[in-house]
């Protein structure tokens, strides 16, 4: 009768255990990722992304008509942007005026939140409303993974206690 009320709450633990180590195995690390961001009077296409904490963002920009300008909130990064060149020139606006040539803008994600993206040059009547949005999330999968796992674990072992001492009070 012990081996029976043992059994249930042992396998389940490792059936835990074992969730815990598939959930740390695809905990999702820092990766490089590759995106081309158009503009055209009045919009961005895409207008909003998601990326994770972490990841570096290789940010290719094209111009499809006019002058376009691409400004990154909270990221301290500018650029130009002209129709039919595949340079783009690209500047930190806390550092001046220096702007580099260059063929895409990169940047690490390093702070969680949302952060607009806007024209900086004026490209027309409707400029102001030229916007994107580019989604940084945490990466916390590991974090809520084995929080579970634990919990789980710990419900377990007190169950298995519990039926212990019921099993030998009879």
């Amino acid at each position: 009768m012990k081996i029976k009320n043992l059994l249930i709450p042992v396998v389940l633990t490792v059936i835990g255990a074992a969730l815990g180590v598939l959930i740390f195995l695809s905990n999702q690390k820092p990766i490089s990722r590759y995106l081309t961001i158009k503009a055209r009077q009045y919009s961005y296409d895409p207008e909003k992304f998601e990326v994770n904490k972490g990841d570096t963002l290789h940010i290719s920009l094209v111009s499809l008509d006019v002058f376009h300008g691409f400004y990154l909130e909270g990221y301290d990064v500018d650029a130009e942007i002209q129709a039919n060149l595949k340079t783009i020139k690209v500047r930190h606006p806390s550092q001046g005026y220096n702007w580099k040539d260059t063929n895409e803008v990169c940047i690490i994600a390093n702070k969680t939140g949302k952060f607009r993206y806007r024209c900086s040059h004026t490209c027309g009547t409707m400029h102001p409303f030229m916007q994107g949005e580019m989604i940084v999330s945490p990466n916390n999968t590991f974090h809520a993974g084995v929080g579970g796992i634990i919990g789980f674990s710990i419900g377990m072992l007190l169950m298995m206690f519990r039926n212990v001492k019921k099993s030998g009070r009879k």
